[in-house]
């Protein structure tokens, strides 16, 4: 399941990389699309701009930096709590983490804690980060925002957050079992919005929301990396999940699904009518790059939405690189919209 066989591909790109992270990275030699790729990527949180720069977090949990124009990013760290875990947590496997801005340059890192992957045993907090710098300054909190503790509820992974139109904070979250939920958080504090001290879902608690399940045939439940994407030109809010299995190079099935919403809570439905609770779930992007037209893009993963100072949209997946011995990498594309769907544009090389 989720990272742990990617894990043991990735050791050896971590290791290289945290032996001089002050070294540019440049994209792929060999690109010939139009995406702008970035090797050594998994689970990215959407692409956000700081400091005139763009930013790029991702597991477990490392970030990386772009200057505009410069065609080079730059790896800035690998581990937000070098100085401390926070008190809550004294585990390494930190996932899938989810960049939201409260306010000006107070911004919160949202990130998974997991104990026992094989149980769901995990938890959902965040680090603050401080950004008034160059030098990021990640602080711990003392308190965690949910948890699961078995695999009969909602694991507690893959946090996404978003902003509705009426101020609202939603975390989005969820991996197999239970699906995928969603529970609104405190302005102020970051932490549940109701009861924070009950940190553990049940089938009762109206606090959470169910918002998608897998529609497949198999036995586990295979959806997860959720994003909520809430349009500022248009009237919906877009919900990405990934269906089926990742963390295998070139044999990963992971796809891309999707539906829209009127309401930031749903329900999502998608072009044919279907609720992604009941299984629905328009394919955005399949396992085998046949969207793109390039088999080159296996296995894509974790969406994320950026829009740029200049109007233009741009969408960040992870995907297993075939032309590089299945390396997880980042893509990033021209995003057009349709109809009020998004649609990736294959013909536009990105230059940021």
């Amino acid at each position: 399941m989720k990272l742990k066989i990617y894990l043991i591909f990735q050791l050896f790109f971590v290791l290289i990389s945290c032996s001089n992270q002050d070294e540019e990275i440049v994209p792929n030699e060999n690109n010939s699309v139009n995406a702008m790729i970035y090797s050594g990527v998994h689970d990215p949180a959407q692409l956000i701009e700081i400091n005139s720069q763009l930013v790029l977090f991702a597991s477990a949990v490392e970030w990386s930096t772009y200057e505009f124009g410069s065609n080079n990013w730059q790896l800035g760290g690998d581990d937000i709590y070098a100085d401390g875990n926070p008190v809550w947590y004294s585990g390494s496997n930190l996932w899938a983490p989810s960049i939201f801005k409260n306010d000006q340059n107070n911004f919160r890192l949202y990130h998974s804690a997991v104990t026992n992957e094989d149980n769901h045993q995990s938890k959902i907090g965040y680090a603050r980060v401080n950004t008034s710098s160059s030098e990021f300054i990640f602080e711990p909190t003392t308190d965690y925002v949910l948890e699961s503790v078995n695999t009969e509820q909602p694991f507690a992974i893959d946090p996404a957050v978003f902003r509705d139109d009426s101020n609202r904070i939603w975390l989005v979250y969820g991996s197999h079992a239970e699906g995928i939920w969603m529970t609104e958080l405190d302005q102020t504090t970051g932490l549940l919005k109701t009861n924070p001290t009950d940190k553990t879902w049940n089938s009762s608690d109206n606090r959470f929301i169910e918002i998608a399940n897998y529609g497949g045939q198999l036995d586990e439940n295979n959806i997860e990396a959720a994003y909520i994407y809430n349009h500022p030109e248009n009237s919906y809010y877009y919900l990405f999940v990934n269906w089926d299995t990742c963390c295998n190079g070139i044999n990963s099935t992971y796809n891309i699904r999707i539906g829209r919403s009127l309401s930031p809570t749903g329900p999502f439905i998608d072009k044919n009518g279907t609720d992604l609770i009941s299984g629905g779930g328009t394919l955005f992007l399949d396992a085998n790059g046949e969207i793109l037209n390039n088999d080159r893009f296996v296995g894509p993963g974790h969406i994320g939405i950026y829009n740029h100072n200049n109007g233009e949209y741009f969408i960040s997946h992870h995907f297993y690189d075939k032309e590089n011995n299945g390396e997880a990498s980042l893509a990033v594309w021209h995003l057009d919209w349709e109809d009020d769907w998004p649609k990736i544009d294959i013909e536009r090389k990105v230059e940021l």
